[in-house]
């Protein structure tokens, strides 16, 4: 059984960035990279039954599979082994309105990964697991394991679990769609207006709001998570080694969490409304998927002086995509509503 530190809380503010950039009259940014996954396929995945909060399930041959396939590209990273091309900004799909003055398609490695996180449910405790376990294993990546390539032990969060979806929980998913059909159209076609009850809804009984719940967790995750890495880089900068501060300084936060609150925080993160999720599979997670998001630790953008969102993201695993900038994809989620998608 996984260790579970105990989450500290913080309030520093947000600071002391991995890197900086300069450029078209905007003062320096500092930004992070941030390692968002899911936990591989489980019994009821296979089965097609609803998880929620509930956790009965567990991971079956095929999800331990895909968690040692994730292990593999995290120990890859880890061992400086995962090029990391454009590292420095600009470029992306999409991207023609920020950076363009920072030059492109510089090569780097990716930065390791220093902090981690996971959700307390058991499928992704197994899932964390397994990836730790493969950057433990020196045959993944061809060469001697060393301390730095490890993962550190992970800050289980409650926050982290996923969409509680409350009488569905533990039915397959079509007895569901048959016996209740106007909340899971409703869940389908606009999933912030679904209202559950608790177990069964008994009369008086105020009803719950799943996907607005996991929404506004997934908002505490990252005002917990984004804080929580700025002050260990703000720590580091006393810290008597140099190598030991860049490290810190420099390194990606994994969060280990589930296909809803996934969705929630990477929308959250690229600043688009509530209103866009479950409306395109772009923003979706399959078992085992993994998006890389870059945010800037200052809190409130240049020009316009309102909080800002990151500034772009990619996926990484289980097959790598182009960086893509927040503001076309935050186009692309305002055309598809307005479509009616």
């Amino acid at each position: 059984m996984m260790a579970a530190p105990t989450e500290t809380a913080t309030t520093a503010a947000l600071s002391s960035p991995p890197s900086k950039r300069e450029g078209g009259g905007k003062k320096n940014r500092q930004f992070r990279r941030y390692l968002l996954a899911r936990h591989g396929e489980t019994n009821f995945n296979k089965e097609r039954r609803v998880q929620g909060t509930s956790d009965a399930s567990t991971l079956t041959l095929e999800g331990i599979s895909q968690a040692s396939a994730l292990g593999t590209y995290v120990a890859r990273r880890q061992a400086g082994m995962v090029s990391d091309y454009d590292a420095v900004g600009g470029g992306g799909s999409g991207d023609d309105d920020s950076n363009n003055d920072i030059t492109t398609n510089t090569i780097m490695m990716a930065p390791p990964i220093t902090r981690t996180w996971c959700s307390p449910m058991t499928r992704c405790r197994q899932t964390y697991a397994a990836v730790s376990g493969c950057c433990r294993d020196r045959r993944r990546v061809g060469h001697p394991s060393s301390s730095s390539s490890l993962l550190p032990e992970p800050t289980v969060r409650h926050d982290l679990r996923e969409i509680e979806l409350r009488e569905w929980q533990g039915r397959l998913r079509e007895d569901v769609i048959v016996e209740d059909s106007a909340n899971w159209d409703t869940f389908k076609k606009d999933p912030k207006r679904l209202r559950l009850g608790g177990g069964g809804g008994s009369d008086g009984e105020e009803l719950f709001a799943p996907v607005l719940d996991c929404w506004e967790r997934g908002r505490k995750n990252w005002d917990a998570v984004r804080s929580d890495a700025a002050a260990a880089a703000a720590s580091s900068v006393a810290a008597s080694s140099e190598s030991e501060e860049r490290m810190e300084e420099d390194g990606a936060i994994f969060i280990m969490c589930h296909g809803a609150m996934g969705q929630c925080m990477l929308l959250q993160a690229l600043g688009i409304p509530v209103d866009a999720y479950g409306k395109s599979r772009k923003f979706a997670f399959d078992n085992c998927e993994c998006v890389e998001i870059e945010w800037a630790d200052d809190d409130y953008d240049d020009e316009e002086g309102e909080r800002c969102s990151a500034t772009r993201w990619r996926k990484v695993h289980p097959t790598e995509g182009e960086w893509q900038s927040a503001s076309a994809s935050r186009r692309m989620a305002s055309g598809a509503l307005s479509c009616g998608r």
